[in-house]
């Protein structure tokens, strides 16, 4: 397998191969994984190219490594999962799960609001937003829905629809100037109307995933407002919580 010509970090080919490898059942579920020698061979790269793929999956709850016994898938039927407990755009969590991602521009717009919107950014109810509504897909096919609200008397200048970067977090540095330090999601479950039907190519009376995001500066003040509508077909979440450490 040739990664030569790839723009894409070398690790995360791999990573991607690897995980492709897992779905056809080359590596069966909850079994444990060839060995580094064995991935460095297969994949024809460097052992350290193999350890930084492997420590990624583990990142993203994948895989578990055990000192000296060996690398394990940890769940018994494999899917793709993003972690969502890390400050990642979208488009690379895409990407990072095994998907090849693209997007699909919709455009920005100047709308009206519900008041839920205005209160999460801590505006008041007639205060201008601009909407950028775009759609991520995974190997073509639709996998996420994006609106991101922004007040216009935040902004620096006014984007282009041409010029805007992959994720949020990119889009507040260079619009607004400044940093998104955390973001709080509240997941929804939701019976998708006629226009997410059709943005998402999916059947009436589908149920998705809505997320719900405000996006903070260091200041502890909301930045941005995104809904975030899933095809948990495509993709899933997972959020690994650990214990506090007395």
């Amino acid at each position: 397998m040739d990664f030569s010509i790839s723009k894409v970090p070398l690790y995360i080919s791999v990573k991607k191969a690897i995980l492709k490898a897992i779905q056809s059942g080359e590596f069966n579920s909850n079994s444990q994984l060839p060995t580094e020698k064995i991935l460095s061979e297969k994949f024809k790269v460097s052992r350290s190219t193999i350890r930084s793929a492997l420590q990624s999956l583990e990142d993203d709850n994948v895989i578990r490594r055990q000192q000296g016994v060996g690398t394990f898938l940890t769940h018994e039927n494999f899917l793709l999962k993003m972690r969502i407990d890390k400050v990642k755009g979208f488009y690379q969590l895409l990407r990072d799960t095994g998907h090849e991602p693209s997007i699909r521009e919709e455009g920005i717009f100047r709308e009206s609001v519900d008041s839920k919107i205005t209160k999460r950014l801590n505006v008041s109810d007639d205060t201008e937003l601009i909407v950028i509504k775009r759609t991520l897909l995974g190997d073509g096919r639709a996998a996420i829905h994006l609106r991101e609200y922004i007040p216009t008397e935040s902004l620096t200048r006014m984007p282009e629809v041409s010029e805007l970067p992959e994720s949020i977090f990119e889009i507040a540095e260079e619009f607004l100037s400044q940093r998104i330090e955390y973001s709080i999601s509240e997941i929804i479950p939701t019976i998708v109307g006629k226009s997410m039907m059709k943005t998402l190519s999916l059947p009436k009376n589908f149920s998705i995933l809505r997320l719900e995001e405000t996006h903070f500066n260091k200041q502890n003040q909301p930045l941005i407002f995104s809904e975030v509508f899933v095809n948990d077909q495509i993709i899933r979440f997972n959020v690994i919580r650990t214990r506090d450490r007395f």
